[in-house]
């Protein structure tokens, strides 16, 4: 997909949906307004080629400086190892030391991290998801240090010593829910009656919920969107039961969409052990090689084609252009190559033949490499 294609496949999409306000809880009162059931299947439509190219087309002013030495921190979730084993790659490739210094799950797990981090000396930090508020005090000793810092997939602006916020930021993520959203109604031809599976603590999947359901109130105002708010350490415990008692309370359900793909652990085991895995159509964004999998093998699912590495060298890649003195701005308006992933273009997906991550552009690497001149 040109870069000219994808402009106006995110101009389309913005202009079909009005977004109205964020539900989160299921209202049974219908409007009578009918749902805009081909305006929700146009957008969709747009989305099922797999993309070409990166999006990002501007090359760096000269090739990076070798030698420079960079730490993520890395949260439990199984796709930040994967992200953070990119970098590493892109790391290699560039002639830069990489460390990553994993976080716990209490409260001051990032903070600690960060900190340990910091006692490291080295050019930059990169974090994800962890909310910028809780890691002023450690970007503030950073900057004064003179360490860079960047973050992706966190739902805020950036504050003084914090680089970009843009990789994977809330611009990119509403667009991720808005085309879940218009696949939704558009398969469920405007009767959709939703659960969404998520975890409030992070402030970048609230961001995909609040596209979510406004895109579906656009689109389809008697829709129903439930939220269905969990706890990190309910992965894979007590988020199964969780679905269960949702969809045994409300039968009419008939979508579960995922915040993250990493919520459906251990889902459909429960599913089937309570008798209800043909009630529901799973969705949602970030999906596992698991999910992927079970799309190949016949699960009717919808998901949104996050491609892991290509996020993980856009993280040098912005510190390359921050170390450069180049111009953030066109890295920064870039949007990551993606599509709507399901049953009729799975089989065609550029998947990674390791990991069974979603790749999207197959030749990613060289197109980076042309990008830094190398």
């Amino acid at each position: 997909m040109k870069t000219s294609t994808w402009t106006k496949a995110i101009v389309a999409i913005v202009s079909a949906s009005v977004f109205a306000t964020a539900c989160s809880s299921g209202d049974d009162g219908g409007t009578g307004q009918a749902a805009d059931v081909s305006g929700a299947q146009a957008v969709a439509d747009q989305y099922e080629t797999a993309p070409t190219n990166l999006v990002l087309d501007t090359p760096l002013s000269k090739a990076p400086a070798e030698g420079k030495y960079v730490i993520s921190i890395e949260t439990p979730q199984p796709i930040s190892s994967a992200k953070n084993d990119a970098i590493q790659q892109a790391a290699d490739l560039l002639g830069w030391r990489y460390q990553r210094i994993l976080m716990g799950t209490d409260a001051e797990a990032a903070p600690k991290a960060f900190d340990q981090a910091i006692a490291l000396k080295p050019d930059a930090i990169h974090f994800s998801g962890t909310p910028v508020s809780m890691l002023k005090k450690q970007i503030d000793a950073a900057d004064a240090a003179g360490i860079a810092v960047i973050a992706d997939s966190v739902g805020d602006e950036p504050i003084p010593g914090l680089i970009s916020t843009s990789l994977d930021g809330t611009a990119q993520v509403q667009e991720w829910g808005k085309m879940v959203a218009s696949q939704v109604v558009a398969d469920s031809e405007g009767d959709a009656n939703v659960a969404v599976i998520t975890i409030t603590d992070y402030p970048i999947l609230n961001v995909y919920t609040d596209a979510f359901t406004a895109q579906m109130k656009a689109l389809c105002p008697d829709c129903k969107v439930e939220l269905v708010n969990q706890q990190v350490t309910d992965l894979g415990t007590k988020t199964p039961q969780s679905i269960v008692s949702t969809l045994q309370r409300d039968p009419d359900i008939n979508y579960v969409v995922f915040s993250f793909g990493d919520l459906v652990l251990g889902v459909d085991a429960a599913l089937r052990a309570a008798g209800l895995q043909d009630q529901v159509t799973f969705a949602g964004q970030t999906p596992t090689p698991d999910n992927l999998k079970a799309l190949k093998d016949g699960d009717n699912s919808v998901w949104v084609g996050f491609p892991v590495q290509i996020l993980g060298w856009r993280v040098l890649d912005m510190l390359a252009r921050h170390f450069n003195g180049d111009d953030l701005a066109p890295a920064d308006a870039a949007f990551l190559p993606t599509q709507l992933l399901n049953s009729d273009n799975i089989d065609s997906a550029v998947l990674d033949e390791d990991t069974g991550y979603y790749v999207g552009v197959a030749d990613y690497q060289d197109q980076f490499k042309a990008l830094w001149l190398k």
